[in-house]
Parts: C-alpha cells; structure tokens; sequence
C-alpha cells in the first residue's frame, strides 16, 4: 500500500493544488497530513482535488478554526486527529503527529518516540525540514513543507507501506 505524507501546507493555495494535483495523477488512495493546514478553506480545495482519496491527520500548532476543520474533514469520511495518534494502515502500525516547540526539542522527542513505541514508523512535521532515518528500524519521517516558505522547495512524500521505503517529492514552491 502506498500513501502520500504532507505537511505545513500553510494556506499556500498553488502548492496545495499542485501537491494534490500529483497525489491524484499517482493513485495514492490515502493522504496523511501532518498538521498546519490553517484554514478551512484549504481542507475545502483538498476536498475538491482529492476526490475519492481518503485524508488522515492531525492538527498542527498554527492551525485556526479547528471546529471548522474538524467538520470539513468530518464531511469528507476523512480523520482529524488533535494531537498523536497511532493509525493502522496497510499492516503497520504508524504514529502520526505534528510536532512542539523548537526543532531540537521536536527532533528528540520524535526520536525518543520512535526509540520506545510500539510502530512501524513515526512520521511527523513542524520543522519544515525533510528527514528520512530509521531508528531501532522504523522509519521516521518528515515530508518537510508543503508550503516552500522557509526552503523555497515544496516536498512531500510517497511511503510504501509494504517495504517501508519513502521517497520525498521536491520541486520549486513558486511562493
């Protein structure tokens, strides 16, 4: 089973709809969302390009509105997480979350996370920064920045499930 990871799209309408754009050419039939969506009206344009895909996520620490995104997800038969949560997809056992405080202090609890669960893979967003490791063999992940605003890259990534290999899709944000 293969999955589309994204994170810290941050309202950025081009790169959302191109990042979905892709998801959907690929045939990823699930998307994980790692929180910092922002605003409704970007679950709304996922919505229309993600038609017939199913969303999976979690809130972020700059999204707004939550009771609006929680519905819109609702709607859709999609899930919103409000903080960690373990999910089952394809046989694994994946911790999902966004991430606190600094990038340091988000590195290792994620690494501290990743060290003592039981799961497959940690995936995680916040940083913006991509990271694909493996510790004590999961594979952690962070698809970096849907967004482009602090790189100037819009990433995000293809997970197999089944070999546990993720690859990080970059390309020019055009911010």
């Amino acid at each position: 089973m293969r999955v589309a990871v994204v994170s810290d799209t941050h309202d950025n309408i081009r790169a959302i709809k191109r990042v979905a754009e892709r998801i959907t050419e690929d045939g990823v039939k699930t998307v994980i969302h790692l929180g910092d969506i922002i605003s409704p009206f970007a679950v709304r344009l996922l919505r229309e390009v993600l038609r017939g895909v199913k969303v999976i996520g979690v809130l972020g620490n700059n999204d707004g509105d939550v009771l609006q995104l929680a519905k819109l997800f609702s709607e859709a038969s999609w899930e919103l997480y409000s903080g960690p949560k373990i999910i089952e997809l394809g046989g694994r056992r994946v911790l999902i979350l966004h991430g606190y405080g600094s990038i340091a202090d988000t590195e290792s609890l994620v690494t501290n996370l990743a060290k003592s669960m039981e799961v497959d893979a940690v995936f995680f967003g916040h940083t913006h920064k991509v990271m694909v490791e493996r510790i004590q063999g999961r594979l952690v992940l962070n698809p970096g920045e849907v967004c482009g605003y602090l790189t100037g890259k819009s990433s995000f990534a293809f997970v197999d499930l089944d070999t546990m290999e993720a690859s990080i899709q970059v390309e020019e944000a055009g911010v």
